[in-house]
């Protein structure tokens, strides 16, 4: 008798062991996932809570492009691995400029560093059809300060239109519809409502200088805040037209397929009536758009 209460004692306790290391794996793995959205000035973190299986936290930082990792980048970035507990979790990493091999090790070896564990890198692009998409085939645009299209497969991007800079192209971005009101006024084709303001935002000084300055591109783009808030006038309407319009000759017309356009940026959500209105009139359908890739690729990769 006392020989067979033993047994059962042992084995209820190993029962009991089991239960508790399925339910460790479960939390470990439901904590571990990070995935990382990064532009060329901010990035965005959004990962799982350690303590509920179905919450999830975020915070924006600085940017991480390839070409400009830092210490002073570095040093922030630990200090807020370190604050939010997230060593030897599991890191999934889209961002701008990682088109190269190069690119993409220069990202994983700067994160690693921090304790972190890459599963990979990616480019933006690749996560705006994630985010949208999933694993089916379609067309997916980015439109903030710079623009892009792409076919993606469900799997991967085979095929990319527009996205040459801001130097060579990037018709219909936040940068090239600044660019274009910049012309305007210098032209003295702006209302003076619009002129004062323009004026105001660079405090006065010479314009063609200031935008030679090394945040030029990102000041031009600024203005977008000034097109959003008199995007009812006549002109500034024209001046989204037009570029909308280059938008598709250049980044739609080369991708010979028919698609609902998704797009992922901050110029095709603020702007997103204008954009409708010039995709039909060119005979192209919008389809969803959304600030940002990384929740909806977050959402994605969490129910593998």
């Amino acid at each position: 008798m006392i020989h067979t209460l033993f047994w059962v004692v042992k084995y209820l306790l190993y029962l009991l062991a089991l239960t508790w290391d399925t339910v460790s794996i479960g939390i470990n793995f439901y904590r571990c996932m990070i995935v990382i959205e990064s532009g060329g000035t901010k990035s965005t973190w959004v990962f799982n809570l350690p303590n509920d299986l179905r919450g999830k936290d975020s915070f924006r930082t600085i940017g991480l492009h390839p070409q400009e990792l830092n210490s002073t980048k570095a040093e922030t970035i630990k200090a807020l691995v370190q604050e939010h507990q997230l060593q030897n979790q599991e890191v999934h990493f889209f961002g701008a400029g990682c088109e190269s091999e190069e690119a993409k090790v220069k990202i994983k070896k700067f994160l690693e560093a921090f304790g972190l564990d890459v599963q990979q890198v990616q480019t933006d692009l690749h996560a705006a059809c994630v985010a949208h998409l999933g694993q089916k085939r379609g067309m997916v645009g980015i439109i903030g300060t710079g623009a892009v299209a792409a076919l993606f497969n469900g799997e991967k991007v085979i095929q990319q239109s527009s996205g040459l800079g801001y130097m060579l192209g990037d018709e219909g971005s936040g940068f090239d519809i600044g660019k274009r009101l910049i012309v305007q006024h210098l032209n003295h084709q702006l209302p003076s409502e619009i002129t004062k303001e323009i004026d105001t935002y660079f405090e006065y000084r010479s314009i063609v200088h200031r935008v030679q300055e090394s945040d030029g591109r990102m000041k031009i783009a600024g203005l977008t805040k000034i097109v959003r808030k008199y995007s009812d006038d006549p002109v500034i309407f024209k001046i989204l037209k037009e570029a909308f319009s280059d938008f598709c000759k250049t980044a739609l017309l080369p991708i010979q397929e028919n698609h609902p356009i998704h797009f992922i940026g901050s110029v095709a959500y603020y702007f997103q009536e204008e954009l409708k209105s010039t995709l039909s009139s060119m005979g192209y359908e919008m389809g969803g758009v959304e600030k940002e890739a990384v929740e909806g690729v977050f959402e994605f990769l969490n129910k593998r």
